[in-house]
């Protein structure tokens, strides 16, 4: 993962050399054009391979430190790149040609804008697509391309599949998070991106039921077995309340989010003529309900931030919708997603992407979370996702304007306006 990143002339003016805390989070604060958002998509392209970002850009030098004691640096003298010491071959026009016309990638669809990810639905310029052209996995430019600038290409994307792995999973969220790009018979349509996720919740839910089936299906056919082969039971009152307890706490859980059609014992008294069965009862319970464990950990999180964040309505999970928004005096009353305020809107869809979208050892960049946040929510964004950032082990970047935001965490933020100011005092 990145350790570090030092940037010199940015916008030919800024120097900066800033640390990045690992499996932690880093705050980037700073006056507007000082370059907060630049580094989080200067990782963003790094981690991609995306050098046309970098052709684009105004800057002497980017230095990338991982821990693995390896870096990166990416040079501009003139108009000349330099990936450490491989210089960035000029692809001639008709080189170019070659390159749209002469490759196919069957899950990018042309559009009068440029390009779409039919995967991603990621809209990508012409020149992002003539990039993943050279750079890409298959190299079918090899057939077409100069022998010596086929060779300049193979060191430089050696180099770029070199540091895509040191980065590790890079993702960055911008302030643009409630729409999204897709793409519909190769044409670009923006979405609503609140109105995907009660279907994804449900989607998500459906596969661990699905799960679930498969085990207490197993579990159930092999009862009978098990029962007559068991040796150990529950020794007494105190252990059979002690288990019972436990399983009506995790059985709440599951009715609380609808998860499963399951019934419970009730009976409160001990019978020590059942004391093998109880026990293969009991250990069954728990094996059934660790299939639900992490999700219902992740619908504890997000319901509880979410919660906290609405106001005269809850947010409540249901396997038939996923989830839905109701109103805390009637609860039978609904409220459509559109209808919620904006910043409601971003708080719903970033803590679900945070919570249900990431996978662990991710490196996330946010830029400016505190859009369209009341400042009593920005004074909790901060805890809220050094919460989330633990159960799913990410490190992530966050770029602010919003003294709410930092709160009471300066101990892990890095001033871009401070590190200028230093760097002058120094001449």
């Amino acid at each position: 993962m990145i350790k570090s990143i030092q940037i010199e002339k940015l916008f030919g003016r800024f120097d900066y050399t800033i640390p990045i805390t690992v499996n932690g989070i880093t705050i980037l604060t700073g006056p507007n054009g000082f370059g907060k958002s630049t580094v989080l998509r200067i990782i963003s392209a790094i981690s991609n391979g995306n050098l046309n970002y970098f052709n684009n850009l105004d800057f002497y030098n980017i230095t990338v430190f991982f821990e693995e004691k390896e870096k990166i640096e990416i040079k501009k003298r003139e108009k000349a790149l330099y990936i450490d010491t491989h210089r960035l071959p000029d692809i001639s026009n008709r080189h170019m040609d070659y390159i749209q016309y002469g490759r196919r990638i069957p899950w990018l669809a042309k559009t009068p804008n440029g390009y779409v990810d039919r995967r991603s639905g990621e809209m990508l310029t012409e020149d992002e697509y003539y990039y993943m052209s050279l750079f890409g996995d298959d190299e079918y430019w090899e057939h077409f391309l100069p022998k010596e600038l086929r060779d300049a290409l193979k060191k430089i994307k050696s180099k770029l599949d070199k540091v895509r792995k040191l980065c590790g999973e890079v993702r960055l969220i911008s302030d643009q998070r409630l729409i999204k790009t897709q793409t519909r018979r190769d044409e670009a349509q923006v979405v609503d991106v609140i109105s995907e996720l009660p279907q994804k919740l449900k989607d998500e839910i459906s596969k661990v039921v699905a799960e679930y089936s498969q085990v207490s299906s197993r579990l159930d056919s092999s009862y009978p077995k098990r029962l007559l082969s068991a040796k150990e039971g529950i020794k007494d009152q105190r252990e059979y309340s002690s288990k019972l307890e436990e399983a009506n706490k995790k059985f709440e859980k599951l009715n609380e989010y609808n998860l499963v059609d399951m019934s419970l014992i009730d009976e409160e008294d001990y019978n020590q003529t059942y004391s093998t069965a109880l026990k293969v009862y009991f250990d069954d319970f728990y094996e059934k309900y660790k299939v639900f464990e992490e999700l219902i950990e992740k619908l504890d999180l997000f319901t509880k931030i979410i919660n906290d964040r609405l106001t005269f309505k809850r947010i409540r999970i249901t396997q038939t919708n996923g989830f839905e928004i109701v109103d805390t005096d009637n609860p039978s009353k609904t409220l459509e997603l559109p209808q919620l305020s904006s910043g409601e809107k971003q708080e719903i869809v970033l803590f679900y992407d945070l919570i249900f979208g990431t996978k662990e050892n991710l490196l996330l960049l946010i830029d400016e979370p505190e859009i369209s946040l009341h400042i009593t929510w920005q004074k909790k964004f901060l805890d809220d996702l050094l919460e989330v950032s633990k159960r799913n082990k990410l490190q992530a970047i966050v770029a602010t304007h919003s003294p709410q935001i930092i709160s009471n965490h300066l101990d892990i933020q890095i001033d871009l306006g401070g590190l200028y100011n230093a760097e002058l005092n120094k001449r």
